[in-house]
């Protein structure tokens, strides 16, 4: 009735009730979102070759779109691969996860083939401070950039890997340190008679310091399995 009397323990019981509905309900849907979020970490760690995601990206995406090329370069200047994410080793933040499913949900589609950009020790070792950047495959050699986390690279970074980007930016900076070690060793140390002597016992310094670094070069990349960047840029292998 509209104006019965109000048994306390009636309502204490109904408020207990109306409680216990919304932690049922909420821990329904955290168990949901578990779900899904152990179903896109697993087609992450199962990632495929297949021909890219077939949809229409709206033009506000659109400028999140890579080609390879440029994914190469990138890779090549920075000294990182470019792989599948199936060799992906490290732990992949939640904001990574929760840009994947909203991804999916905005385009309605289930994304199965993903690409990552890191460092090579990010592939090999736990370590996920490596500023990823993680892909996803579109068809036609162009990438869509889902999400990147990580430190910013330090500023001289393009300088010190510089040389390690092909064989010919190795080859001119071994030329370099020879010129610079022999330019730097003080002339009373040359002990030249003459000036034009001093130079040629320079040029003569400049050849020698130049195959020493070149000896050691190839020593150290034989040694440790190392090479330059545009020839294991997309590599899969530790010394590919």
């Amino acid at each position: 009735m509209l104006f019965s009397r109000i048994n306390l323990q009636t309502e204490l019981i109904r408020e207990r009730r109306a409680q216990q509905a919304l932690l049922e309900e909420a821990h329904r849907l955290l168990q949901e979102y578990d779900s899904k979020d152990s179903d896109v970490r697993m087609r992450l760690s199962r990632s495929s070759q297949l021909s890219g995601a077939s949809f229409s990206l709206i033009d506000e995406d659109e400028k999140r779109v890579f080609r390879l090329t440029e994914i190469k370069t990138l890779c090549i200047r920075y000294r990182l691969r470019f792989l599948n994410t199936v060799h992906f080793k490290s732990e992949y933040p939640y904001a990574a996860i929760a840009e994947i499913r909203a991804f999916e949900k905005k385009y309605n589609t289930k994304i199965k083939e993903f690409y990552i950009a890191a460092p090579e020790h990010s592939f090999d070792l736990e370590n996920i401070n490596k500023d990823p950047l993680l892909f996803v495959g579109l068809g036609n050699d162009q990438y869509f950039l889902l999400h990147q986390w990580g430190k910013d690279l330090a500023w001289y970074k393009k300088i010190t890997l510089w040389p390690l980007q092909s064989f010919r930016n190795c080859f001119i900076s071994l030329w370099i340190a020879a010129i610079l070690f022999s330019m730097l060793i003080p002339s009373g140390v040359i002990q030249a008679t003459s000036f034009e002597g001093e130079i040629y016992l320079r040029l003569f310094l400049t050849v020698h310091f130049f195959i020493a670094f070149f000896v050691y070069t190839v020593w150290a990349g034989l040694t440790f399995d190392k090479t330059v960047s545009n020839k294991n840029w997309n590599s899969k292998y530790y010394n590919g």
